[in-house]
C-alpha cells in the first residue's frame, strides 16, 4: 500500500513539473512572438511614417537633391522662397557656434557668400569696421561671426531683404558654462568650482556693478554677455536716471530689430522654427553637438545662484522677454511638434551615420570621431569642424590678398582627419545629401 501511494505521489509530482515546463515553454514562445511582432510593427511604423510624410507635402519638392530627403520635406504653410540674406547675432555660450556652423554650410551648399574678416581673423572682434573685412568682398549674403551688434554697419554690408536672428540662454546656466569654458578658475583658484565663483564675486568691487559702476573686471564674455552681444550700452544704463525705462526701451527696440530670437533650452524646436521662418530644409538645420564639456561643473548653494542672477540681471530681463515671445511664435505654428519629432529622428540617424566615436577635444570638450563613410561626405565633415577653423579656411580660400604660395603653408595648419581641410573646402563635392546616405540601407522606395 505504501509503495503504491509513493508511486502515485511521484507521478503527481512529475506531472506538475512537466506542466510547469510546458508553461515556461509557452511563455518563452509567447515572449519571442511579442518581441518579433513589436520589431515588425516598429519597422512598419517607420516605413508608413515616411510614406505619409511624402504624401503630406504641400508642394512638389524640386530641391537640388532628389531622393529620400526630398520626400520628407514637410511644409505646413504656403510655398515660399529660402531666405538668402541672413544676419546672425552670435552670442556667447548659447549654442551659437552650432548655428554658425549651420549658416556656413548653408552658404556653401547654396552658393551664398559670407561676410568675413581678412585672413587670419579673430572671431572676437568687438567692433565692426570696413578695414577688417575680407579683401575684395565688402558685401555678402550672410554674417554669422562674433561682434557687438551694429545694425547700420551690417545693413550696409549685407544685401537687402536680409533677416536678423539670434539665440539666448538662461543667464545663470550661461554664466556657469562661460566661467568653466573660459577657465576663469585659473584667475580665481579655489578648492572647488563654486568657491572659485565666490572669489570672483568678492573681487574688483563687483558688489558695485550696475549700481555705481558699469565696468566689470574679468567679466567679458561672462557677465551680461548676451546683452553686450546685442549691442546694449551698459554705461548708458548705469548713468541714466530711469534704468527701468532704459531697459524697456531697449527691449522694444530689440523686438523690432531681430526677426526671430531662439532659445537654447529648446534648441531643436528653435531650429525647426528657424527652418519654417527662413524657408529652409531639414538638411540645412542638421547638426552634430560640439564644444560640450566632458566635466560639467555644478553649483548648489542658493546664495551663489542668487548672486549670479543678481549680476546677470540685464541678461535675465532680456531672456525673460524673448522667452515669452518665442513661445508666442511657436503657438502660431500648426504642426510644429510633429515636425520636431521628424527632425530629431533624422538628426539622430545622420549622427549615427557620420560619427563612430568620440575623443577629448578643444579645451576639455567632446570631439567626434567620424566614421569612414562620414569622412567622405562634405556635410558630415563640415558639421564636425570647429567654427573658427571653418571660418579661417573660407577666409583663406576667398581672400584675394592670400597668395598661392601661402596656400601650402595654410593647408598644413588644418590636418585634423575629422575636420575640413583647405582642399576639401575648395574642391569637395557638396551634392551627396547626408540624409539620403544615412537612410540608404534602411528603406527602399
Amino acid at each position: 500500500m505504501r509503495q503504491k501511494l509513493s508511486k502515485m505521489m511521484y507521478e503527481r509530482s512529475l506531472n506538475q513539473i512537466l506542466q510547469v515546463l510546458r508553461r515556461i515553454k509557452c511563455l518563452t514562445y509567447g515572449m519571442f512572438l511579442i518581441t518579433f511582432t513589436t520589431l515588425v510593427l516598429y519597422l512598419v511604423r517607420d516605413v508608413m511614417t515616411v510614406h505619409l510624410i511624402s504624401q503630406q507635402a504641400s508642394f512638389p519638392v524640386t530641391r537640388r537633391h532628389p531622393g529620400f530627403a526630398a520626400s520628407i520635406q514637410m511644409e505646413f504653410r504656403q510655398e515660399c522662397s529660402p531666405q538668402q540674406n541672413i544676419i546672425f547675432t552670435k552670442t556667447h555660450k548659447t549654442g551659437s557656434s552650432t548655428i554658425t556652423n549651420i549658416l556656413l554650410r548653408y552658404g556653401e551648399g547654396n552658393n551664398r557668400t559670407q561676410l568675413l574678416y581678412k585672413y587670419p581673423s579673430s572671431t572676437e572682434f568687438k567692433k565692426l569696421v570696413p578695414e577688417r573685412l575680407l579683401t575684395g568682398r565688402s558685401t555678402a549674403n550672410i554674417f554669422a561671426q562674433h561682434a557687438n551688434f551694429d545694425q547700420g554697419f551690417l545693413k550696409r554690408h549685407i544685401y537687402n531683404t536680409s533677416k536678423t536672428f539670434t539665440i539666448l540662454r538662461s543667464p545663470v546656466s550661461q554664466f556657469l558654462s562661460a566661467f568653466s569654458f573660459f577657465e576663469k578658475t585659473r584667475l580665481y583658484p579655489a578648492d572647488t568650482f563654486e568657491e572659485s565663483i565666490k572669489l570672483f564675486f568678492k573681487s574688483h568691487g563687483h558688489d558695485k556693478y550696475l549700481t555705481d559702476s558699469w565696468f566689470c573686471k574679468n567679466c567679458g564674455m561672462l557677465v551680461n554677455a548676451n546683452s553686450m552681444d546685442m549691442g546694449f550700452n551698459t554705461e548708458g544704463y548705469v548713468t541714466t536716471e530711469n534704468q527701468e525705462k532704459y531697459m524697456s526701451d531697449f527691449l522694444e527696440e530689440a523686438s523690432r530689430t531681430w526677426d526671430l530670437v531662439l532659445i537654447t533650452e529648446y534648441f531643436d524646436l528653435s531650429l525647426v522654427l528657424l527652418k519654417r521662418r527662413f524657408c529652409l530644409q531639414f538638411e540645412d538645420i542638421l547638426y552634430l553637438r560640439s564644444l560640450e564639456r566632458i566635466k560639467k561643473e555644478t553649483v548648489e548653494e542658493p546664495y551663489t545662484l542668487a548672486k549670479i542672477a543678481e549680476m546677470q540681471k540685464l541678461d535675465i530681463a532680456l531672456y525673460d522677454y524673448f522667452n515669452a515671445t518665442f513661445w508666442r511664435e511657436v503657438e502660431k505654428e500648426e504642426g510644429i511638434f510633429e515636425e520636431l519629432a521628424i527632425f530629431q529622428k533624422l538628426n539622430k540617424q545622420v549622427q549615427s551615420f557620420c560619427v563612430q566615436g568620440s575623443r577629448v577635444g578643444y579645451q576639455g570638450t567632446y570631439a567626434n570621431v567620424l566614421s569612414p563613410k562620414g569622412k567622405e561626405n562634405f556635410q558630415c565633415v563640415a558639421m564636425n569642424t570647429r567654427c573658427l577653423n571653418f571660418i579661417r579656411l573660407l577666409e583663406a580660400r576667398d581672400d584675394i590678398a592670400v597668395k598661392d604660395e601661402d596656400m601650402e603653408e595654410i593647408s598644413l595648419k588644418y590636418t585634423d582627419p575629422d575636420s575640413l581641410n583647405l582642399d576639401q573646402v575648395t574642391h569637395m563635392d557638396r551634392n551627396d545629401n547626408v540624409i539620403d546616405l544615412a537612410y540608404k540601407n534602411r528603406f527602399r522606395f
